[in-house]
């Protein structure tokens, strides 16, 4: 029994263009074309179904703050049929000058349709002296959501929306049991994937079990083609990280174009364009983000400082660290001898001109989220930390006094990563077992020579001289060591 009050759409099986609508004036239905535009407030086309006992409910329509009431009883197709959730509408008299007895009775509608292609037109309320099924398509009418659902499946416990379906609404109570069912709707633009054939009108389904209309109903014969994936949860996060930076990332570099370009116009010549296009090819891709904050950040100084020589000393001072520096590694810190901490440190490029400073500085980790620039005389392995990026000075001769003698001390401290338990112990394995070899190896030399020594003393050393023979096929006699 339906315990959701959801709207609904009525639709006779003969015409899914027309949509069973009440003309609340004239107290009769009309089957109405979907796509007519109704200015005449008195034609409603969206009910609720409120139950009222197993197949009695009130068919309920608003208008403005009215609320209107039809009892009506729906009478449901047999399982047998392509769709069991076609029904018959009775529909309870409520003329108040009828008798008593016939006040209480049901008439069922009709569609008075009578051509192959059927237009707006009124249904007739037709007199029936039972309440079974009646087979004829002029009876027949089935649900749809006013607000369409999709056609959501598991299979092996994945998610899938079928392509061209929407969910079929269901209140037949001999039926909720058995799963659900979703029908072909040719207004949703990948409705050409289904084959336009009546058996592929509607398909039931139960969760994690497969229906073979799947790829029947395919117009490639594949079940892949009207399967489409929905993501987990984690996907959705990891999607929507990507769309973000993505997103960023184009509206960062629109900022840069549209700021270099005003730099260009105001203090550009050829040589700056030449540098910025030579620096946008060559940089690491750390320091071309350093690059871009600085060209927008340079667009927003004072006039006084907006000259072309200051702008040519902050493009040569990314493109000397970016030759000075090169990166350790991305998400890693380092561990080593510390030298310094410094806040307030706004890129990585001003981190590396604080190290410049330092006589013993060789390597630097930067905190990227905090502005945190530390630096290190030694690196002596490198620990995971996501807001750091390290780096470590990779020429003997560069500027600010770095000396051949520091680089020399620098290589001897050449920074190892952390490896992982498991290297470790294979590591450590491999090397008792090589430790036991060679103890045996040198065991073995030291008695052969210490038997070699006691045979000289006492002088019963025997020499197997046969074999200095060539053309003698005699062996030694005896082991003579």
């Amino acid at each position: 029994m339906n315990k959701n009050n959801y709207d609904y759409s009525i639709k006779n099986i003969k015409s899914d263009e027309l949509i069973l609508t009440y003309n609340v004036s004239s107290d009769k239905f009309i089957l109405l074309d979907k796509d007519k535009i109704i200015i005449n407030d008195n034609f409603i086309k969206k009910f609720q179904l409120h139950p009222i006992s197993t197949n009695n409910y009130y068919l309920v329509a608003q208008l403005g703050n009215k609320t209107i009431k039809k009892e009506i009883m729906l009478v449901f197709s047999s399982n047998k049929l392509d769709n069991p959730l076609y029904f018959n509408i009775y529909i309870k008299n409520n003329n108040n000058t009828d008798t008593n007895k016939d006040n209480k009775k049901f008439y069922i509608l009709k569609s008075d349709c009578t051509s192959n292609i059927c237009e707006t037109h009124y249904v007739i309320k037709e007199d029936i002296s039972t309440t079974k099924f009646k087979k004829n398509g002029s009876y027949i009418f089935h649900l749809s959501y006013h607000n369409l659902q999709p056609c959501r499946i598991s299979i092996k416990n994945k998610d899938f929306n079928v392509l061209g379906y929407t969910k079929t609404a269901n209140i037949n109570p001999n039926f909720t049991s058995k799963g659900f069912m979703c029908n072909v709707n040719r207004d949703l633009e990948n409705s050409w994937k289904v084959k336009d054939i009546k058996k592929c009108n509607y398909m039931q389904f139960t969760n994690n079990k497969y229906n073979n209309k799947l790829k029947t109903c395919a117009i490639d014969n594949k079940m892949k083609t009207l399967l489409n994936n929905i993501p987990s949860i984690p996907q959705i996060f990891t999607q929507y990280v990507k769309k973000t930076k993505l997103m960023e990332a184009g509206n960062t570099q629109q900022k840069t174009e549209l700021a270099k370009a005003n730099i260009q116009n105001k203090i550009g010549d050829r040589n700056t364009l030449n540098v910025t296009e030579k620096m946008e090819k060559t940089l690491e891709p750390e320091y071309k983000e350093v690059l871009n904050k600085t060209i927008q950040d340079f667009d927003k100084v004072d006039e006084k400082d907006y000259t072309k020589e200051n702008y040519m000393t902050l493009l040569k001072d990314i493109y000397e660290k970016n030759k000075e520096y090169r990166l350790l590694a991305k998400y890693k810190k380092c561990e080593g001898n510390k030298l310094s901490s410094v806040c307030n440190v706004d890129n990585i490029v001003q981190c590396q001109k604080k190290c410049n400073e330092i006589y013993d500085c060789a390597h630097v980790s930067y905190n990227r989220k905090k502005n945190i620039c530390t630096l290190f005389n030694t690196c002596n392995r490198l620990r995971n930390s996501y807001n750091h990026n390290s780096y470590t000075k990779k020429s003997l001769l560069r500027n600010n006094g770095y000396n051949i003698f520091n680089a020399i001390n620098m290589n001897k401290n050449v920074p190892i990563e952390e490896l992982p338990w498991g290297i470790r112990l294979a590591t450590f394995i491999c090397g008792c077992i090589i430790i036991l070899s060679v103890s045996m190896i040198i065991f073995k030399i030291i008695k052969a020579l210490i038997k070699f020594g006691l045979c000289i003393y006492y002088d019963n050393c025997y020499y197997p001289l046969e074999l200095l023979n060539p053309f003698s096929d005699l062996g030694p006699e005896k082991r003579y060591i």
